[in-house]
């Protein structure tokens, strides 16, 4: 995916400049360009003054300068321009492009980046007209080629636009005498000099706090925006959300949810218990609408106040689904729910126990009459044996014969160069076919090398040090395939003996001595091989909020369905392959989930 800088258009873009940008955000095959928007640093005599549009630096080729037009009709004649309906219609939008290219190649000469024969390509875009619109009637004028134009048409292809704007005028200044022309000079180093060079003002100054927030600005523009799908189908009843991680399902769920509330008795489900808090979050302001995890609901309904402490699978599976059907059943009212949305429907989908009750809790007594909604990613069935994963949507689609199915491909929460990087480490694709969220992150995924069991701490904190360089500590989040026991922090907060480094990440890890002494004294959900298979709920006491200065940690297991800004995956070795594959349990996908927790920053620490 296209590099975009900032990560979203910048407040008061014009129709044009939007366009424009959506064009470069959607762009395949163009990894290594970086598109730089709306640029405006004035500072002092030495800086690049003025505002373009677009600067798109492309490695191999040049730097092309974007002037972006939306026009109702356009005119040129005798040397002079007619821009109907913009804001000086007679104004040239070449001279402004040629000014900012002075400012730009003047900046960087000053500070000695440009060789001085890199290609600076200029391009007018009108997003409003094609060809056929625009009335050149002094075609044999040269203060501009027509290859110089872009138009409504070009932003479905915008990657062969530029490309051709490149070989139009590689061909005509390669041959220009006196011109100094060399696409070769823009390699890869070349072009991130030039957009450090840039960008240096645009971002000087900012802290972590202040990049936070940038951050979460760019993310609820980016989940709003996502909205627009419910626009095209919140007139059906039956919906089903399917996609990879990070692709906006939890708050597509949400947000119908709240679409659907009005009048109608509404419930919002889930498996996991931190899942639920989060929705639960995400509806704070709707008290009508009632979000629980599933294991809560149902010894609700049981009449029960916890689970037995020998429970197994086929209590979380058969025998509590009974008792809660049965209940519901005896007294309709329990459930009679207008509304039911299910969030991580993968992970209850292979249990018919457990699906006969929620279509129970349905006002209708069934899919018929009540208004149904799921989110899952078939990918994500780590609380199961890869034998016997199915396929989520199959399952809903035999029970509600009018599902609509909403394929989700685009990725919201992660940046796109690190799952690019998580894809090649697993070497398989995990389903996207583009990206809006993009970063001018350099290494994005990261692996610490360890050599033996005594460099793994030191690993962890090294990781942890320059993760608190860019983020602030409850930003951050260590998971391992292991629990509380087994785990690499786990077994560094019961040692008895540590060193100085150790102190400090025990410092930073340990939230209070009460919650680490509950995490240290019980058996972790994934660490009894009887139940790391069982859909049983992750306990409360896992993965707590932390406070401001300490990092969250836990197992890949607890933290399905959430994320968070950088995430460090630790124990990833032999142990914990054979420890996974030994509950019938796929790694592959563990690591899919463990690796797409991460929306910034995942570093690997191997044991």
């Amino acid at each position: 995916m296209t590099r975009m800088i900032p990560a979203r258009p910048r407040a008061g873009a014009n129709t044009s400049e939007k366009r424009i940008f959506d064009a470069f955000a959607g762009a395949q095959d163009a990894d290594d360009w970086i598109v730089l928007h709306s640029l405006e640093i004035r500072r002092h005599a030495a800086q690049f003054q003025g505002e373009a549009d677009f600067i798109v630096l492309i490695p191999g080729r040049g730097i092309v300068v974007i002037e972006a037009k939306s026009p109702e009709y356009v005119e040129y004649k005798d040397g002079e321009w007619r821009l109907d309906r913009v804001p000086n219609p007679g104004k040239s939008p070449f001279a402004q492009l040629d000014g900012s290219i002075r400012s730009l190649r003047g900046y960087l000469k000053h500070r000695e980046i440009l060789t001085g024969s890199e290609p600076i390509a200029r391009l007018v875009w009108f997003t409003s007209l094609e060809r056929h619109q625009f009335n050149n009637a002094t075609p044999g004028d040269m203060q501009f080629f027509e290859w110089e134009l872009a138009w409504r048409g070009d932003l479905q292809h915008p990657i062969k636009a530029l490309g051709h704007l490149l070989d139009e005028h590689d061909a005509w200044y390669s041959a220009v005498e006196g011109v100094e022309h060399d696409p070769s000079v823009m390699t890869a180093e070349h072009v991130e000099s030039i957009a450090s060079a840039l960008l240096g003002d645009f971002a000087g100054g900012r802290t972590a706090k202040d990049r936070k927030l940038e951050r979460l600005d760019d993310e609820r523009h980016l989940l709003k925006s996502q909205a627009r799908v419910l626009d095209m189908i919140e007139r059906n009843d039956h919906i089903y959300f399917d996609g990879p991680a990070g692709t906006g399902k939890s708050y597509l769920i949400a947000q119908l949810a709240k679409r659907w509330r009005g009048g109608h008795r509404t419930l919002v489900v889930c498996w996991n218990v931190l899942m639920a808090d989060e929705l639960r979050d995400m509806l704070r302001t709707h008290r009508d609408i009632v979000v629980a995890d599933l294991n809560s609901l149902m010894l609700r309904l049981a009449g029960l106040d916890e689970n037995p402490a020998d429970a197994g699978r086929e209590w979380y599976s058969e025998e509590l689904p009974a008792l809660a059907l049965a209940a519901v059943q005896a007294d309709p009212s329990l459930g009679a729910y207008d509304a039911i949305c299910v969030d991580e429907f993968q992970d209850i989908a292979g249990f018919p126990a457990v699906l006969d009750l929620l279509f129970a809790l349905a006002a209708s007594g069934s899919a018929n009459g009540t208004k149904l909604a799921f989110a899952g990613d078939p990918h994500q069935q780590i609380l199961r044996p890869a034998d016997a994963h199915v396929d989520p949507y199959a399952v809903v689609r035999e029970r509600i014969s009018d599902l609509v199915h909403v394929a989700l491909r685009r990725g919201l929460r992660q940046v796109s160069g690190l799952t690019r990087s998580a894809e090649e480490l697993l070497s398989r694709k995990f389903g996207y076919r583009g990206h809006r969220t993009t970063s001018t992150i350099e290494g994005a995924l990261e692996i610490k090398r360890v050599s033996d069991a005594g460099d793994a701490s030191h690993a962890l904190a090294e990781a942890l040090r320059e993760l608190l360089e860019n983020h602030q500590a409850h930003d951050i989040v260590i998971l391992s395939p292991f629990g509380g026991h087994r785990s690499l922090v786990g077994r560094l907060l019961a040692a008895e003996n540590f060193s100085k480094e150790e102190r400090w990440l025990r410092d930073r890890l340990r939230v209070t001595d009460e919650v680490a002494s509950v995490e240290l004294g019980r058996v972790d959900l994934v660490e009894a091989p009887v139940a790391a298979v069982v859909p049983g709920p992750s306990p409360a006491s896992a993965l707590p909020k932390a406070p401001a200065g300490r990092v969250r940690w836990g197992s890949i297991f607890k933290y399905k369905g959430l994320d968070a800004e950088a995430v460090i995956l630790t124990d990833i070795g032999d142990d914990a392959v054979s420890f996974v594959r030994g509950e019938g349990l796929d790694w592959f996908d563990l690591l899919y989930v463990g690796l797409t927790r991460a929306r910034y920053r995942c570093v690997v620490v191997p044991n």
